[in-house]
Protein backbone atom coordinates (compact mmCIF):
# COMPACT_ATOMS: atom_id res chain seq x y z
CA UNK A 1 0.00 0.00 0.00
CA UNK A 2 2.75 2.44 0.95
CA UNK A 3 4.63 1.69 -2.27
CA UNK A 4 1.51 2.37 -4.37
CA UNK A 5 1.00 5.77 -2.75
CA UNK A 6 4.28 7.20 -3.99
CA UNK A 7 3.94 10.44 -6.00
CA UNK A 8 5.02 8.68 -9.20
CA UNK A 9 1.76 6.71 -9.18
CA UNK A 10 -0.41 9.72 -8.39
CA UNK A 11 -1.48 10.52 -11.94
CA UNK A 12 -2.13 6.89 -12.87
CA UNK A 13 -4.18 6.36 -9.71
CA UNK A 14 -6.23 9.51 -10.32
CA UNK A 15 -6.98 8.47 -13.90
CA UNK A 16 -7.95 4.99 -12.73
CA UNK A 17 -10.30 6.34 -10.04
CA UNK A 18 -11.83 8.84 -12.46
CA UNK A 19 -12.43 6.12 -15.01
CA UNK A 20 -14.04 3.62 -12.67
CA UNK A 21 -15.61 5.80 -10.02
CA UNK A 22 -16.40 9.28 -11.37
CA UNK A 23 -14.04 10.96 -8.93
CA UNK A 24 -12.70 10.11 -5.50
CA UNK A 25 -15.07 12.54 -3.75
CA UNK A 26 -18.02 10.24 -4.41
CA UNK A 27 -16.46 7.11 -2.91
CA UNK A 28 -17.25 5.70 0.47
CA UNK A 29 -14.34 4.05 2.26
CA UNK A 30 -15.19 0.53 1.10
CA UNK A 31 -15.50 1.58 -2.53
CA UNK A 32 -12.16 3.35 -2.40
CA UNK A 33 -10.50 0.32 -0.78
CA UNK A 34 -11.90 -1.95 -3.48
CA UNK A 35 -10.72 0.25 -6.33
CA UNK A 36 -7.29 0.73 -4.78
CA UNK A 37 -6.91 -3.04 -4.40
CA UNK A 38 -7.75 -3.41 -8.11
CA UNK A 39 -5.30 -0.62 -8.99
CA UNK A 40 -2.42 -2.24 -7.11
CA UNK A 41 -2.93 -5.84 -8.19
CA UNK A 42 -4.57 -5.79 -11.62
CA UNK A 43 -4.35 -2.42 -13.39
CA UNK A 44 -1.75 -2.22 -16.16
CA UNK A 45 0.24 1.01 -16.03
CA UNK A 46 1.47 2.80 -19.15
CA UNK A 47 4.54 0.54 -19.22
CA UNK A 48 2.37 -2.56 -19.28
CA UNK A 49 3.22 -3.60 -15.72
CA UNK A 50 1.16 -3.59 -12.53
CA UNK A 51 2.10 -1.83 -9.30
CA UNK A 52 2.75 -5.18 -7.61
CA UNK A 53 5.08 -6.19 -10.47
CA UNK A 54 7.03 -2.96 -9.98
CA UNK A 55 7.12 -3.56 -6.23
CA UNK A 56 8.71 -6.97 -6.78
CA UNK A 57 11.21 -5.51 -9.25
CA UNK A 58 12.16 -2.81 -6.74
CA UNK A 59 12.83 -5.39 -3.98
CA UNK A 60 15.34 -7.90 -5.40
CA UNK A 61 16.19 -9.07 -1.86
CA UNK A 62 12.83 -10.83 -1.50
CA UNK A 63 13.01 -14.65 -1.31
CA UNK A 64 11.84 -16.37 -4.47
CA UNK A 65 8.82 -17.85 -2.68
CA UNK A 66 7.63 -14.38 -1.69
CA UNK A 67 8.23 -13.00 -5.18
CA UNK A 68 6.09 -15.80 -6.63
CA UNK A 69 3.37 -15.18 -4.05
CA UNK A 70 3.22 -11.44 -4.73
CA UNK A 71 3.13 -11.87 -8.50
CA UNK A 72 0.42 -14.51 -8.04
CA UNK A 73 -1.76 -11.85 -6.41
CA UNK A 74 -2.39 -10.41 -9.87
CA UNK A 75 -4.70 -13.39 -10.41
CA UNK A 76 -7.51 -12.38 -8.07
CA UNK A 77 -10.43 -14.70 -7.34
CA UNK A 78 -13.53 -12.63 -6.77
CA UNK A 79 -17.27 -12.79 -6.64
CA UNK A 80 -19.93 -14.19 -4.34
CA UNK A 81 -18.87 -17.01 -2.01
CA UNK A 82 -21.08 -19.02 0.32
CA UNK A 83 -19.76 -19.78 3.78
CA UNK A 84 -19.54 -23.54 4.35
CA UNK A 85 -18.00 -23.66 7.85
CA UNK A 86 -15.30 -22.44 10.20
CA UNK A 87 -12.18 -24.60 10.34
CA UNK A 88 -9.80 -23.47 13.08
CA UNK A 89 -8.40 -20.04 12.16
CA UNK A 90 -9.76 -20.28 8.61
CA UNK A 91 -13.11 -19.98 6.87
CA UNK A 92 -14.15 -22.54 4.25
CA UNK A 93 -16.15 -20.94 1.42
CA UNK A 94 -17.48 -22.09 -1.95
CA UNK A 95 -17.53 -19.84 -5.00
CA UNK A 96 -20.94 -19.49 -6.61
CA UNK A 97 -19.15 -18.85 -9.92
CA UNK A 98 -16.60 -21.67 -10.30
CA UNK A 99 -18.02 -23.99 -7.59
CA UNK A 100 -14.55 -24.52 -6.11
CA UNK A 101 -13.88 -24.52 -2.36
CA UNK A 102 -11.40 -22.06 -0.82
CA UNK A 103 -9.78 -22.11 2.62
CA UNK A 104 -9.62 -18.43 3.56
CA UNK A 105 -7.69 -16.44 6.17
CA UNK A 106 -7.73 -12.76 7.07
CA UNK A 107 -4.75 -10.55 7.87
CA UNK A 108 -6.99 -9.03 10.56
CA UNK A 109 -7.06 -12.35 12.42
CA UNK A 110 -9.70 -15.11 12.68
CA UNK A 111 -12.04 -13.12 14.94
CA UNK A 112 -13.43 -11.35 11.88
CA UNK A 113 -15.02 -14.64 10.79
CA UNK A 114 -17.38 -14.61 13.78
CA UNK A 115 -19.71 -12.30 11.88
CA UNK A 116 -19.75 -14.63 8.86
CA UNK A 117 -22.07 -17.48 9.82
CA UNK A 118 -22.60 -20.68 7.91
CA UNK A 119 -24.73 -20.28 4.73
CA UNK A 120 -24.19 -16.52 4.61
CA UNK A 121 -22.57 -15.01 1.51
CA UNK A 122 -19.40 -12.96 1.04
CA UNK A 123 -18.77 -10.52 -1.80
CA UNK A 124 -15.00 -10.57 -1.63
CA UNK A 125 -11.64 -10.77 -3.39
CA UNK A 126 -9.16 -13.54 -2.59
CA UNK A 127 -5.43 -13.87 -3.28
CA UNK A 128 -3.34 -17.01 -2.88
CA UNK A 129 -0.96 -17.49 0.04
CA UNK A 130 0.64 -20.88 -0.39
CA UNK A 131 -2.14 -23.48 -0.57
CA UNK A 132 -4.61 -21.17 1.16
CA UNK A 133 -6.25 -17.85 0.36
CA UNK A 134 -6.41 -14.43 1.97
CA UNK A 135 -9.07 -11.76 1.87
CA UNK A 136 -7.85 -8.80 -0.19
CA UNK A 137 -9.69 -5.50 0.08
CA UNK A 138 -13.14 -4.97 1.60
CA UNK A 139 -15.72 -7.68 2.25
CA UNK A 140 -19.48 -7.31 1.97
CA UNK A 141 -21.60 -9.77 3.92
CA UNK A 142 -25.02 -10.95 2.75
CA UNK A 143 -27.36 -12.86 5.02
CA UNK A 144 -28.77 -16.23 4.00
CA UNK A 145 -32.07 -14.49 3.24
CA UNK A 146 -30.28 -12.31 0.69
CA UNK A 147 -29.43 -15.31 -1.47
CA UNK A 148 -31.09 -13.79 -4.55
CA UNK A 149 -28.63 -10.89 -4.56
CA UNK A 150 -25.66 -13.26 -4.38
CA UNK A 151 -27.08 -15.48 -7.13
CA UNK A 152 -27.74 -12.54 -9.45
CA UNK A 153 -24.18 -11.31 -8.97
CA UNK A 154 -22.81 -14.79 -9.63
CA UNK A 155 -24.90 -15.22 -12.78
CA UNK A 156 -23.83 -11.84 -14.11
CA UNK A 157 -20.18 -12.61 -13.44
CA UNK A 158 -20.39 -16.07 -15.04
CA UNK A 159 -21.84 -14.60 -18.24
CA UNK A 160 -19.64 -11.49 -18.44
CA UNK A 161 -16.30 -12.97 -17.35
CA UNK A 162 -16.13 -16.64 -18.36
CA UNK A 163 -12.49 -16.81 -17.24
CA UNK A 164 -13.76 -16.76 -13.67
CA UNK A 165 -15.77 -19.92 -14.35
CA UNK A 166 -12.87 -21.64 -16.10
CA UNK A 167 -10.78 -21.77 -12.93
CA UNK A 168 -12.62 -25.02 -12.49
CA UNK A 169 -11.18 -27.44 -15.10
CA UNK A 170 -14.41 -29.41 -15.17
CA UNK A 171 -16.26 -26.23 -16.10
CA UNK A 172 -13.75 -25.55 -18.86
CA UNK A 173 -14.28 -29.03 -20.33
CA UNK A 174 -18.04 -28.55 -20.12
CA UNK A 175 -17.80 -25.15 -21.84
CA UNK A 176 -15.95 -26.65 -24.83
CA UNK A 177 -18.63 -29.34 -25.04
CA UNK A 178 -21.41 -26.75 -24.90
CA UNK A 179 -19.72 -24.59 -27.52
CA UNK A 180 -19.42 -27.54 -29.91
CA UNK A 181 -23.11 -28.31 -29.42
CA UNK A 182 -24.08 -24.66 -29.93
CA UNK A 183 -21.96 -24.42 -33.08
CA UNK A 184 -23.66 -27.53 -34.42
CA UNK A 185 -27.04 -25.83 -33.92
CA UNK A 186 -25.73 -22.72 -35.70
CA UNK A 187 -24.64 -24.79 -38.71
CA UNK A 188 -27.96 -26.64 -38.83
CA UNK A 189 -29.85 -23.37 -38.65
CA UNK A 190 -27.81 -21.33 -41.15
CA UNK A 191 -26.41 -24.16 -43.29
CA UNK A 192 -22.80 -23.08 -42.62
CA UNK A 193 -20.57 -21.79 -39.84
CA UNK A 194 -20.18 -18.51 -41.77
CA UNK A 195 -23.07 -16.44 -43.08
CA UNK A 196 -22.99 -12.89 -44.48
CA UNK A 197 -26.18 -10.84 -44.18
CA UNK A 198 -27.19 -7.19 -44.71
CA UNK A 199 -26.57 -5.23 -41.53
CA UNK A 200 -30.24 -4.32 -41.18
CA UNK A 201 -31.14 -8.03 -41.10
CA UNK A 202 -28.36 -9.19 -38.79
CA UNK A 203 -30.19 -8.77 -35.47
CA UNK A 204 -33.34 -10.46 -36.74
CA UNK A 205 -31.37 -13.42 -38.11
CA UNK A 206 -29.46 -13.73 -34.86
CA UNK A 207 -32.64 -13.55 -32.79
CA UNK A 208 -34.16 -16.28 -34.95
CA UNK A 209 -31.15 -18.48 -34.25
CA UNK A 210 -31.48 -17.92 -30.50
CA UNK A 211 -35.19 -18.74 -30.68
CA UNK A 212 -34.33 -21.94 -32.57
CA UNK A 213 -31.74 -22.83 -29.92
CA UNK A 214 -34.12 -22.19 -27.01
CA UNK A 215 -36.82 -24.29 -28.59
CA UNK A 216 -34.43 -27.16 -29.18
CA UNK A 217 -32.89 -26.95 -25.71
CA UNK A 218 -36.17 -26.74 -23.85
CA UNK A 219 -38.10 -29.17 -26.01
CA UNK A 220 -35.53 -31.83 -26.85
CA UNK A 221 -33.05 -34.11 -25.10
CA UNK A 222 -29.99 -31.93 -25.89
CA UNK A 223 -28.76 -30.69 -22.46
CA UNK A 224 -25.91 -28.45 -23.59
CA UNK A 225 -25.90 -24.85 -24.74
CA UNK A 226 -26.41 -21.33 -23.43
CA UNK A 227 -29.07 -20.72 -20.78
CA UNK A 228 -32.50 -19.86 -22.11
CA UNK A 229 -32.96 -16.15 -22.54
CA UNK A 230 -29.29 -15.35 -23.21
CA UNK A 231 -29.08 -13.21 -26.36
CA UNK A 232 -26.69 -10.73 -27.92
CA UNK A 233 -27.75 -7.23 -28.93
CA UNK A 234 -25.64 -6.01 -31.83
CA UNK A 235 -24.28 -2.44 -31.61
CA UNK A 236 -26.02 0.22 -33.70
CA UNK A 237 -23.05 0.83 -36.01
CA UNK A 238 -23.01 -2.87 -36.89
CA UNK A 239 -26.71 -2.95 -37.72
CA UNK A 240 -26.28 0.13 -39.91
CA UNK A 241 -23.38 -1.36 -41.92
CA UNK A 242 -23.84 -2.82 -45.40
CA UNK A 243 -22.95 -6.36 -44.40
CA UNK A 244 -22.27 -8.33 -41.24
CA UNK A 245 -20.67 -11.76 -41.05
CA UNK A 246 -21.86 -14.19 -38.41
CA UNK A 247 -19.09 -16.74 -37.87
CA UNK A 248 -19.22 -19.62 -35.40
CA UNK A 249 -15.68 -20.92 -35.26
CA UNK A 250 -14.87 -24.21 -33.55
CA UNK A 251 -12.22 -22.57 -31.35
CA UNK A 252 -13.08 -18.87 -31.22
CA UNK A 253 -16.82 -19.32 -30.85
CA UNK A 254 -19.44 -16.99 -32.28
CA UNK A 255 -18.37 -13.58 -33.59
CA UNK A 256 -19.87 -10.69 -35.57
CA UNK A 257 -17.84 -8.75 -38.13
CA UNK A 258 -18.87 -5.41 -39.64
CA UNK A 259 -18.47 -4.77 -43.40
CA UNK A 260 -17.22 -8.29 -43.96
CA UNK A 261 -18.52 -8.14 -47.53
CA UNK A 262 -16.06 -5.38 -48.49
CA UNK A 263 -13.08 -7.28 -47.06
CA UNK A 264 -14.26 -10.50 -48.69
CA UNK A 265 -14.41 -8.71 -52.04
CA UNK A 266 -10.90 -7.30 -51.56
CA UNK A 267 -9.46 -10.77 -50.96
CA UNK A 268 -11.26 -12.03 -54.06
CA UNK A 269 -10.21 -9.05 -56.18
CA UNK A 270 -7.09 -7.30 -54.79
CA UNK A 271 -7.47 -4.55 -57.40
CA UNK A 272 -10.27 -3.12 -55.24
CA UNK A 273 -7.64 -2.04 -52.72
CA UNK A 274 -7.03 0.99 -54.92
CA UNK A 275 -10.37 2.24 -53.61
CA UNK A 276 -10.39 3.82 -50.18
CA UNK A 277 -13.32 1.94 -48.58
CA UNK A 278 -12.00 -1.49 -49.47
CA UNK A 279 -8.45 -0.59 -48.41
CA UNK A 280 -9.44 0.96 -45.08
CA UNK A 281 -11.74 -1.85 -44.00
CA UNK A 282 -9.23 -4.55 -44.98
CA UNK A 283 -6.49 -2.78 -43.04
CA UNK A 284 -8.84 -2.50 -40.08
CA UNK A 285 -9.45 -6.25 -40.16
CA UNK A 286 -5.69 -6.82 -40.04
CA UNK A 287 -5.05 -4.52 -37.08
CA UNK A 288 -8.29 -4.62 -35.05
CA UNK A 289 -7.89 -6.86 -31.98
CA UNK A 290 -11.60 -7.71 -32.07
CA UNK A 291 -11.08 -9.54 -35.37
CA UNK A 292 -9.52 -12.90 -34.57
CA UNK A 293 -6.73 -14.34 -36.76
CA UNK A 294 -9.10 -17.07 -37.96
CA UNK A 295 -11.14 -14.47 -39.88
CA UNK A 296 -8.12 -13.40 -41.95
CA UNK A 297 -7.04 -17.03 -42.27
CA UNK A 298 -10.44 -18.08 -43.62
CA UNK A 299 -10.36 -15.33 -46.25
CA UNK A 300 -6.77 -16.05 -47.24
CA UNK A 301 -7.17 -19.82 -47.53
CA UNK A 302 -9.79 -19.40 -50.25
CA UNK A 303 -7.02 -18.21 -52.57
CA UNK A 304 -3.53 -17.94 -51.03
CA UNK A 305 -2.11 -16.29 -54.16
CA UNK A 306 -4.62 -13.45 -53.99
CA UNK A 307 -4.06 -13.19 -50.22
CA UNK A 308 -0.36 -12.74 -50.96
CA UNK A 309 -1.21 -9.86 -53.29
CA UNK A 310 -3.52 -8.28 -50.70
CA UNK A 311 -0.82 -8.21 -48.02
CA UNK A 312 1.84 -7.02 -50.41
CA UNK A 313 -0.34 -4.09 -51.49
CA UNK A 314 -1.66 -3.19 -48.04
CA UNK A 315 1.57 -3.46 -46.06
CA UNK A 316 4.03 -2.72 -48.87
CA UNK A 317 5.88 -6.00 -48.42
CA UNK A 318 6.90 -7.07 -51.94
CA UNK A 319 8.47 -10.37 -50.81
CA UNK A 320 5.54 -11.52 -48.68
CA UNK A 321 4.09 -14.97 -49.42
CA UNK A 322 0.95 -16.11 -47.59
CA UNK A 323 1.83 -19.81 -47.56
CA UNK A 324 5.24 -19.08 -46.07
CA UNK A 325 4.62 -15.94 -44.00
CA UNK A 326 0.89 -15.89 -43.21
CA UNK A 327 0.98 -17.30 -39.68
CA UNK A 328 3.98 -15.16 -38.77
CA UNK A 329 2.10 -12.09 -39.94
CA UNK A 330 -0.97 -12.97 -37.88
CA UNK A 331 1.17 -13.29 -34.75
CA UNK A 332 2.74 -9.94 -35.56
CA UNK A 333 -0.46 -7.95 -36.09
CA UNK A 334 -2.54 -9.70 -33.41
CA UNK A 335 -0.13 -10.42 -30.53
CA UNK A 336 -2.84 -10.10 -27.90
CA UNK A 337 -4.71 -13.09 -29.30
CA UNK A 338 -1.66 -15.34 -29.03
CA UNK A 339 -0.72 -14.09 -25.56
CA UNK A 340 -3.42 -16.23 -23.94
CA UNK A 341 -4.69 -19.77 -24.48
CA UNK A 342 -7.94 -20.21 -26.44
CA UNK A 343 -11.04 -20.18 -24.30
CA UNK A 344 -14.67 -21.03 -25.09
CA UNK A 345 -17.13 -18.19 -25.57
CA UNK A 346 -19.81 -20.22 -23.79
CA UNK A 347 -19.92 -19.91 -20.01
CA UNK A 348 -21.54 -22.85 -18.18
CA UNK A 349 -23.42 -22.07 -15.00
CA UNK A 350 -24.11 -24.31 -12.04
CA UNK A 351 -27.37 -26.19 -11.65
CA UNK A 352 -28.43 -23.97 -8.78
CA UNK A 353 -27.85 -20.77 -10.77
CA UNK A 354 -29.69 -22.22 -13.76
CA UNK A 355 -32.59 -23.17 -11.47
CA UNK A 356 -32.56 -19.66 -10.02
CA UNK A 357 -32.87 -18.13 -13.52
CA UNK A 358 -35.76 -20.44 -14.42
CA UNK A 359 -37.58 -19.55 -11.19
CA UNK A 360 -37.18 -15.82 -11.88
Amino acid sequence: MAFSQQPRYGRAASEFLDRYGNGIEEFDEQRLMLLWDCFILEHKLSNGRTVVEQFVAAHPQLPESEREMLLGWQDVVQGPFQVIRREGPALIVESLVDELTYRVRSNMGPDIFRRMPRKSFLIARLVAVGDEWMLSGPVNLLRTAERDIAYRLAMDMALRTPEAVFRNPEKLDLAWKQQRADRDRFIRFFGSDLVVVPGEQAQARLNAFYAFSREELLGGPEPDGPPAGVVVTLPEEMVESETVALIYDETDGIGFYTEFGLVEQAFANPGLLRRRRWREHTLEYLHDDSVEPMVIRRLAERNPDKATTVIRKLLKRPKFDWNRDGETLLREVKPGYYARPPRPRVSPVSERLAAFVVQK
